[in-house]
C-alpha cells in the first residue's frame, strides 16, 4: 500500500535538501548564470562599405539566398528562420557616394526577395547618408550606434526625381512606416512636422498635408521635425525616440545578445554561399620570427590562391613578444578569408593572442587559453611581464577580442591579474554579459550583477580550459578530434591541405639563430680580406659570397630584409672595389663601403629602421653587440691568417707565388716585402721598371731592381713575367703600367 504524499515528501526530505546544497555548492566558473528562456536563433552579419558597388550586391545575394533556403524549412515557422544583421558602414572613402541604381538593387533584394527571413536588421553605426540610407530604410528594423546619424537621402546637388519619390513612398508602405518621414529625409527643405496626438503616438505630417491631418486626429503637439540637427538628418536619440530605431547599440555583440543571436554570427562569414576552400596551417612550439614570416608568406599565398578559409591548429606554450603581437596583428588584419583557431591542447603565454585574432576558436577536450604571464625569448628562458607590459598586452588582447566579438572582459582578464570579472544583467537592454568590475563602477545603476567570477583557487581567472571557454563565451564548440572539428565546417569529404613548415623554412629557422647568423658574417668578412689579401678570384671569393648569400637570404625569407638591405650591401661592396683597385688611397669610398655593409647588415637582423619600445632597443643592443664581436673576431682572423695561411701545405698552394730570377734567388722569401716607413717610402720608383712575378688582377707583386714589391695595375690585368714601369705612387700602392 501506498504511504500519503506527505508522509513520503516527509521521509525523503534530507536526501532532497542535499542535492539542493550540492547543486547550489558546485563552482560557479563552470555554471555562469544565464538569461533565463533564452533561444539561439540562427543569423548572420554582412559587412556593406561605401560606396557600394555591383560587385557586393552580387556577393550579397551569392551568399544569403542560401543562408535563407538552409534554414527555411517547412514546418518549422520563425524559429527556424535566420535573422539577417546589415552592418552599413560609411568608411572614409567617398560616404554618401553610393549611386542610386546599386542603392536600389540592394534595397529590393533586401525588403522582397529575402522574405524568407525571420527578419533583417539594418546596423548603422555610422554617419550615413546619401542614397546608401535605403539600404537601411528596406531592412525591418534598424539599431543605430550612439554616434550614428542618419539621412539625409538625397546627394549634396542632386534634384529629386519623381521615380525615386515614388520607390521611397513604396518602401515606407512596406516596411509600415510613414511615407512621410521617408519623403522628408528626401525632401529636407521641405517643412516636415512632427505632431503628437492624443493617443501618445508620433506622426510626421508635412505643413500642407496638416489641416487635413488634424480633421481625424486630435493633435497635442507639432513641432519642426529636424530640431537639433541639419535638415533631413535623425540622430541616433531621435530615430529611437520617434521610433525609426529599435535600439542604440555601442558594437555588434549588443546586437547579438538583443536578438538570441550565437556570438559567431557577428563575424562576416565569406564562405557562405561559396564553394568552402580551406586551408589548414599548424603552429606547433614556440612563436618566433621564423614562423611569423612563415605565416606571412602563406596567409599571402592562400589570399592569392582564392582561398575563403583559413584553419589555424595551435599547440604552443608561448613566445617571442614582437613575433607572437605581429601574427596576431596579421590575423587580425585578415580581409575576405574566414580565420578560425583550432586550440589542439594549448595556446598559453604570447600564444594565445592568436585565438583572439581569429574569427572563431574551437577547443578541444581538456584544451587551455591563455595565462599571458611571459614571454620566451630565443634562448628559450621564459621572462616575465613587467607592470607596462601586462597593460600593454591587456589592451592588446581587449582590442583583438573587440575586432572579432570574442567576451572583451574575459580577453583581458587572461593578462591582466588585477582585473575582477563578473557577469551582469544590462538593465537598459536585458542582455546578459561579462564585464569587469571597474567599468561596471563608472555606470553606476546601469547593471545588476549576477556572478562574481573566480577561478578554483578563488584568485582571478587567467587560464581557461574549454568548460571555462564555453561557459565564458570564448567558444561555441568543443569537439573530441579532428573530425568532428571539420564536420561543423562542412569538411568531412572536401581534400584539406594541411600546412607546416618544411624544410626550407627549416633551413631559415636554422640559418636565423643567433649562433648561424655570428658566423656566416664571420666568415663572410673573413673570407672577403682574405681574397682581398691574395690575389686573384679563388676559394675565399666563393665562401665569401656563399656566406653573405646566405645570411641575406634567410634575413629575406625571415622578412627582416628586403631589397634595401640587399642593395645597400651591394653598393657597399663596390665602394669597397673602387677603393681598392680604382681609387687606392682615397679613403673616402673605402669607409663608404664599410659603414653600408655595416648598416645593411644591422638592418638585416630585425624588422624596425630605428628602436622605439624597450625589447626594440634591447634587440638593437644584441645586434650591435654581435657585430662587435664579429669584428674583432674577424681582426684576429686576419692577423692570424696573414703570418701563418701562406705555411700551411694545404693552402699555400692558392697563394701566388713570385717567379725567381736566378739561382742565387731561389731561397728568397716569395712573400718577403721591404718595410715601409712612410707614404713617401716608394716614391723614388716612379719611372722604375720592372717585372711582374705574379699575375696583377689588378693587385699582385713584382720585382723592382732588387725589392718584391706588392703592386696594382693601371688596368684589370697583367700576366705574369711581363715587363712594367711605375706610374704613381699612392699611400702605399705602387701603381704600374705594362711597357
Amino acid at each position: 500500500m501506498k504511504r500519503p504524499l506527505s508522509k513520503r515528501l516527509r521521509s525523503n526530505a534530507f536526501p532532497l535538501a542535499l542535492i539542493v546544497l550540492t547543486i547550489s555548492w558546485y563552482p560557479s566558473y563552470h555554471t555562469p548564470a544565464q538569461e533565463g528562456g533564452t533561444e539561439t536563433t540562427p543569423g548572420q552579419f554582412f559587412t556593406i562599405d561605401e560606396p557600394i558597388s555591383f560587385d557586393r550586391v552580387e556577393e550579397l545575394k551569392a551568399s544569403t539566398q542560401p543562408l535563407v533556403d538552409r534554414f527555411n524549412k517547412p514546418g518549422q515557422g520563425d524559429r527556424g528562420r535566420p535573422t539577417l544583421v546589415f552592418h552599413i558602414k560609411s568608411g572614409d572613402n567617398r560616404p554618401g557616394q553610393t549611386s542610386y541604381g546599386v542603392a536600389y538593387e540592394l534595397s529590393e533584394l533586401i525588403a522582397r526577395k529575402l522574405s524568407g527571413a525571420k527578419m533583417t536588421v539594418a546596423y548603422v553605426s555610422e554617419p550615413l547618408s546619401g542614397y546608401a540610407v535605403l539600404v537601411a530604410l528596406a531592412c525591418d528594423e534598424i539599431v543605430m550606434g550612439p554616434d550614428a546619424t542618419l539621412g539625409p537621402i538625397l546627394p549634396e546637388g542632386e534634384r529629386p526625381r519623381n521615380a525615386v519619390k515614388e520607390y521611397v513612398r513604396d518602401l515606407a508602405r512596406l516596411k509600415g512606416r510613414e511615407p512621410e518621414l521617408f519623403l522628408g529625409m528626401l525632401e529636407p527643405n521641405a517643412d516636415l512636422r512632427l505632431v503628437r496626438v492624443d493617443d501618445r503616438s508620433i506622426h510626421h505630417v508635412f505643413s500642407d498635408n496638416l489641416a487635413e491631418f488634424k480633421k481625424t486626429h486630435v493633435v497635442v503637439s507639432d513641432e519642426p521635425a529636424w530640431q537639433g540637427a541639419r535638415a533631413g538628418v535623425l540622430t541616433a536619440e531621435e530615430s529611437r525616440r520617434q521610433g525609426l530605431a529599435k535600439m542604440i547599440a555601442e558594437n555588434r555583440s549588443q546586437i547579438a545578445n538583443a536578438y538570441h543571436l550565437a556570438s559567431k554570427a557577428a563575424v562576416d562569414d565569406p564562405t557562405i554561399g561559396d564553394d568552402v576552400k580551406p586551408l589548414w596551417i599548424r603552429i606547433d612550439g614556440r612563436v618566433d620570427s621564423t614562423k611569423e614570416a612563415y605565416l606571412r608568406r602563406r596567409i599571402i599565398q592562400a589570399s592569392q590562391e582564392g582561398l575563403n578559409l583559413l584553419i589555424f591548429q595551435i599547440n604552443s606554450e608561448g613566445g617571442e613578444e614582437s613575433a607572437a603581437d605581429n601574427v596576431a596583428d596579421l590575423i587580425d588584419g585578415v580581409k575576405n578569408m574566414k580565420t578560425v583557431a583550432y586550440i589542439d591542447d594549448r595556446a598559453l603565454g604570447m600564444s594565445c593572442l592568436i585565438p583572439l585574432a581569429c574569427d572563431e576558436i574551437v577547443f578541444r577536450l581538456d584544451s587551455k587559453l591563455g595565462n599571458l604571464q611571459h614571454t620566451i625569448p630565443s634562448s628559450g628562458n621564459p621572462r616575465l611581464l613587467d607592470q607596462d607590459q601586462i597593460k600593454l598586452f591587456a589592451d592588446k588582447a581587449a582590442r583583438l577580442a573587440r575586432n572579432n566579438h570574442h567576451p572583451e572582459a574575459v580577453a583581458r582578464m587572461m593578462v591582466d591579474p588585477t582585473a575582477e570579472l563578473v557577469q551582469a544583467k544590462d538593465n537598459q537592454t536585458g542582455a546578459v554579459m561579462f564585464i569587469l568590475a571597474s567599468e561596471m563602477d563608472l555606470q553606476p545603476g546601469r547593471y545588476t550583477v549576477l556572478d562574481r567570477i573566480r577561478d578554483r583557487q578563488g584568485e582571478r581567472l587567467l587560464t581557461l580550459d574549454d568548460k571555462d571557454a564555453l561557459a565564458y563565451g570564448m567558444t561555441q564548440n568543443i569537439v573530441k578530434d579532428d573530425g568532428e572539428f571539420k564536420a561543423i565546417f562542412n569538411l568531412k569529404n572536401k581534400s584539406i591541405r594541411v600546412d607546416t613548415p618544411t624544410w626550407v623554412d627549416t633551413i631559415v629557422t636554422t640559418l636565423n639563430t643567433t649562433w648561424m647568423r655570428t658566423l656566416l658574417l664571420f666568415i663572410g668578412m673573413l673570407m672577403l680580406i682574405l681574397e682581398i689579401k691574395v690575389p686573384g678570384v679563388g676559394l675565399p671569393a666563393i665562401i665569401s659570397a656563399l656566406s653573405f648569400l646566405l645570411f641575406f637570404w634567410s634575413s629575406y625569407m625571415n622578412k627582416t630584409a628586403d631589397e634595401l638591405e640587399i642593395i645597400l650591401f651591394v653598393v657597399g661592396l663596390v665602394c669597397l672595389g673602387l677603393e681598392l683597385f680604382v681609387f687606392p688611397g682615397v679613403g673616402v669610398f673605402g669607409m663608404s663601403g664599410v659603414l653600408l655593409i655595416l648598416v645593411s647588415v644591422v638592418m638585416a637582423s630585425h624588422t624596425f629602421v630605428w628602436p622605439t619600445q624597450d625589447s626594440e632597443y634591447r634587440q638593437m643592443g644584441g645586434t650591435l653587440l654581435q657585430i662587435t664581436l664579429v669584428l674583432l673576431g674577424v681582426m684576429a682572423g686576419a692577423v692570424i691568417i696573414g703570418r701563418y695561411f701562406p705555411s700551411i701545405p694545404l693552402f699555400n698552394r692558392m697563394v701566388l707565388k713570385p717567379e725567381p730570377y736566378t739561382p742565387d734567388e731561389v731561397d728568397a722569401d716569395p712573400t718577403a716585402k721591404p718595410a715601409a716607413t712612410g707614404d713617401a717610402h716608394y716614391h723614388y720608383l716612379i719611372g722604375e721598371t720592372g717585372r711582374t712575378t705574379t699575375v696583377l688582377r689588378p693587385s699582385g707583386k713584382a720585382r723592382i731592381g732588387d725589392q718584391l714589391i706588392d703592386v696594382t695595375a693601371d688596368g684589370f690585368f697583367i700576366e705574369r713575367d711581363t715587363l712594367v714601369e711605375v706610374v704613381d705612387v699612392q699611400g702605399s700602392r705602387v701603381i704600374v703600367k705594362r711597357v
